[in-house]
């Protein structure tokens, strides 16, 4: 076989891949997300919840950019994906190394960890998803009624809400 009929053949079983519901649905995932951009126009898909097998096959068969976002994808979002750290280890490694912020860590399925890394931090255009280590933690405190109203004051007097009051004030000290 001679070399363009190699890349012919590597050019169709591409133009299958593009079409497979695997990749079709993950690319729709992730540019709804903000994660990666397309040259083409993929269906909207609000509330889908992907499969990893699904992502990883479009991943090693279509794009590799898939590889190196899915650690921050479901990292950010975990509830959008079927994640089973059990059969996902490699997987759930990278996922691990990054939550605990080392500096080098294990490699996804032939991606760097570093470029898996840089991920988490990236800001998306989905506003809603905030990068890891900045979603807000809720906590409850008992505030006496004069207090709770010298707060309620201080939000209004700066228009902010409270929350964010009582960060500043924490937070210069």
């Amino acid at each position: 076989m001679d070399t363009l009929q190699k890349i012919k053949k590597l050019a169709r079983q591409d133009k299958r891949n593009r079409q497979d519901p695997r990749y079709i649905r993950t690319m729709a995932f992730m540019t709804s997300k903000g994660f990666l951009f397309a040259n083409q126009t993929f269906p909207k898909l609000p509330g889908q919840r992907l499969q990893i097998d699904d992502a990883i096959w479009a991943g090693q068969n279509v794009e590799p950019r898939i590889l190196e976002v899915l650690p921050a994808a479901v990292l950010r979002l975990g509830r959008r994906f079927d994640f089973n750290p059990v059969r996902h280890k490699e997987l759930a490694d990278t996922i691990e190394d990054i939550k605990h912020g080392k500096e080098k860590g294990r490699d996804f399925l032939g991606v760097p960890y570093n470029k898996a890394r840089y991920w988490v931090k990236f800001g998306v255009k989905d506003h809603r998803i905030k990068p890891f280590g900045e979603k807000k933690i809720v906590r409850t405190y008992r505030f006496k009624p004069a207090t709770l109203e010298k707060i309620k004051k201080l939000a209004h007097e700066q228009k902010k809400d409270e929350t964010a009051v009582i960060e500043e004030l924490i937070l210069s000290c």
